[in-house]
């Protein structure tokens, strides 16, 4: 029987515009488990017997490449599929077009001049 390749989720490089998604298998600490959430250096996994979670390292998480799963979204400022979670009333993350500073958004007023 042939092993299945299996490498770090920490090296796991998302295609552009898009980030890891939770809902595939992978290896920690030997044991099977299933990812249900990938943060920023950390993996939300639950256990097969009993479904506990709990939180471990992206480098501790073993995977096969071909069974990770990504979404559209942008890895780098945190928001993508987590974006609902955002209050109403909150101001945009910084670089959201439309922000002052941010190019591409009007200039701001100049000291009223």
């Amino acid at each position: 029987m042939k092993s299945v390749e299996l490498v770090s989720l920490a090296s796991i490089v998302p295609p552009l515009n898009h980030e890891v998604s939770g809902g595939f298998n992978a290896l920690v600490d030997g044991q099977q488990v299933r990812v249900r959430a990938v943060l920023e250096r950390t993996v939300v996994i639950e256990h097969h017997e009993g479904g506990e979670r709990s939180v471990v390292r992206k480098d501790n998480c073993m995977v096969k490449p071909s069974a990770v799963a990504f979404v559209p979204g942008n890895p780098n400022n945190g928001v993508g599929p987590r974006q609902w979670r955002r209050l109403p009333g909150k101001p945009p993350a910084p670089g959201t077009p439309g922000t002052p500073g941010t190019p591409g958004a009007p200039p701001a007023p100049a000291n009223g001049k």
